[in-house]
C-alpha cells in the first residue's frame, strides 16, 4: 500500500471519486444495514498491519465501509482506480466494481433483500434504504428479485449469472 488516506480526508476523497454523498454520509447509520455497512473503524485499525497485501500493492487506499472483517475500499494510483472487496487474512479480491458506484450499491441492496427474504420485506422499506444510500434503482431491483421463493432459489443456483442479468436490466453494467 502506498498510502492509507487519513480518516479526516476520507469523505472528501471518496466524493471526489464519484461516491454518492448520501451513501457516504449514511455509512454506519442505517439500522437495516447494521452489520452490512459499518463505519470504517476496523479498517483504520487493521490496514496498517496488512499494508504488505499484494492486492493493496502500489495503491492509495480509502476505506469505504467495513462489514465485520471484510472491507470495501477505493484503491487508486496514477493508472488504476477501482472499488473492491476483500477480507482480513486473505490477500485476495472477492469482488471488483471498477469505478461503478451503482454496482456496489446494487450489491448492498441485493444482500439486504437476501437478509430479509424470510421477513417478506416490503417495497416501501426497501426503497427507503435505497434512498439512504443513494441507489435510485431500488424499486426496479425489488420488482426483479421479489419473485416466488421456488423461482428465487432456482435462479440463486447461478447467483453471479443472475446478478449480472439484473444489473444489465437495471442498466448498471
Amino acid at each position: 500500500m502506498k498510502k492509507l488516506i487519513p480518516i479526516e480526508e476520507r469523505e472528501s476523497e471518496l466524493l471526489s471519486f464519484g461516491a454518492p454523498k448520501s451513501f457516504i454520509e449514511n455509512i454506519g447509520k442505517i439500522p437495516e444495514l447494521k452489520f452490512r455497512v459499518e463505519k470504517v473503524d476496523g479498517a483504520y485499525f487493521y490496514f496498517p498491519t496488512i499494508s504488505n497485501y499484494q492486492i493493496l500493492s502500489g495503491l492509495n487506499i480509502i476505506p469505504i465501509f467495513d462489514e465485520g472483517e471484510t472491507f470495501r475500499v477505493f484503491g487508486y494510483n496514477e493508472s488504476v482506480k477501482k472499488i473492491f472487496h476483500f477480507e482480513l487474512e486473505n490477500d485476495q479480491i472477492y469482488t471488483e466494481y471498477g469505478t461503478n458506484w451503482n454496482l456496489l450499491l446494487f450489491d448492498i441492496m441485493f444482500q439486504y433483500f437476501e437478509d430479509d427474504i424470510d421477513e417478506k420485506l416490503n417495497l416501501e422499506t426497501f426503497k427507503k434504504v435505497g434512498d439512504k444510500i443513494g441507489f435510485d434503482k431500488s424499486e426496479s431491483l425489488y420488482e426483479l428479485i421479489d419473485i416466488p421463493l421456488e423461482e428465487y432459489n432456482e435462479k440463486y443456483e447461478e447467483l453471479e449469472k443472475w446478478k449480472k442479468e439484473i444489473a444489465e436490466k437495471l442498466k448498471i453494467l
